[in-house]
């Protein structure tokens, strides 16, 4: 469906069924996460004097309560009473459930008995679900970074591309981990009724509008973080974070620590597996990737500024490295096609 103009009547146009598939053991913000960006769109288009645009349902092959991962308990109805049109949706979200054999084959006859037009999504390794239904045969595909090499094995003609925080494969979506499933359904929202109300429901849930679906599901941040057993580098992450704009050199970082600069290069590297110098150039990229697609008419010598690469063409020297492209086209390829 393409994006509906703004100026647009879409007051007579019906809700759109989205039904959310549940099981026990169903990651409980798989489902939440999602279906609380669809809320909050319904709520944004009520008040300004618009029919609900989505119809939101919870379902089960049989009905009743079920019970999340974390043993919070939902109410959901059978999925055979819902009437669900061709133009709807399924959502199937993922967690521990669904090695269950049972599980599998439910859902997958459930998925499989849906007519050929039907949008199919999944957040997380939901996608194994889809995969047992045959509906990734041939498709591009991602889910959990964890668990994407275990997608590719089960489901070689499938094309898992693990970078990714989702994908739209004609009328198949797939998310990476968890919170991708946000991502996946803002970007639903702004393809169906614009970046003005994708925005808005990103600024009262107060998360980022969206990581795009090719930009990678890892953060170079969480990464070296990840990499520090002790966490005795945290505060000093978070305060090169918030000075990137300025001079960094080693010496001023090994003050903060109380540590002579050769002492700190070696604990850093220790640490992190990776120098100093090269961590805070990983943290300018990706800083100054968020920048070119969240703020699409700043300049590139802004951001290059904001970022500490003190000048545009050690920015276009670092993404080269990094993604071989250029900045312009990192932000052409991968930003919205709608200004804010």
């Amino acid at each position: 469906m393409p994006a509906i103009p703004a100026n647009l009547d879409t007051k007579s146009d019906p809700a759109k069924v989205l039904v959310f598939l549940a099981y026990d053991d169903v990651t409980l913000l798989d489902i939440a996460g999602p279906m609380q960006v669809f809320e909050a769109a319904n709520s944004l288009r009520r008040k300004g004097g618009n029919p609900t645009p989505y119809d939101i349902r919870l379902a089960t092959r049989t009905g009743g309560r079920v019970r999340s991962d974390v043993g919070v308990p939902m109410e959901a109805c059978a999925w055979a009473d819902i009437r669900l049109p061709s133009d709807g949706m399924v959502v199937v979200p993922g967690g521990p459930g669904i090695w269950d054999a049972e599980t599998q084959a439910s859902i997958s006859t459930y998925l499989r008995s849906q007519p050929a037009t039907m949008e199919i999504a999944s957040v997380c390794i939901g996608a194994f679900l889809l995969g047992h239904a045959g509906l990734l045969s041939g498709r591009h595909a991602v889910t959990h970074w964890k668990y994407c090499k275990r997608l590719q094995a089960d489901f070689p003609d499938t094309h898992v591309k693990a970078d990714s925080v989702f994908i739209n494969d004609g009328r198949i979506w797939t998310s990476a981990g968890v919170t991708a499933g946000i991502d996946l359904a803002l970007a639903i929202v702004e393809r169906d009724f614009g970046h003005s109300l994708a925005v808005d429901v990103a600024r009262g849930l107060v998360v980022f509008l969206k990581r795009t679906g090719g930009q990678s599901q890892y953060s170079k941040i969480l990464e070296i973080q990840a990499a520090i057993p002790d966490g005795r580098l945290s505060d000093l992450h978070a305060w090169i974070t918030d000075n990137l704009h300025k001079p960094l050199p080693i010496d001023r970082l090994a003050e903060r620590l109380g540590m002579s600069p050769r002492s700190f290069a070696r604990y850093y590297v220790e640490r992190t597996g990776t120098t100093p110098r090269k961590a805070i150039e990983d943290l300018r990229i990706d800083t100054a990737q968020r920048m070119l697609l969240d703020y699409p008419k700043l300049s590139i010598k802004r951001i290059a500024d904001r970022c500490g690469f003190m000048d545009e063409e050690r920015m276009r020297r670092a993404f080269l490295r990094q993604f071989n492209v250029t900045p312009s086209e990192f932000r052409d390829r991968f930003a919205s096609t709608q200004e804010p």
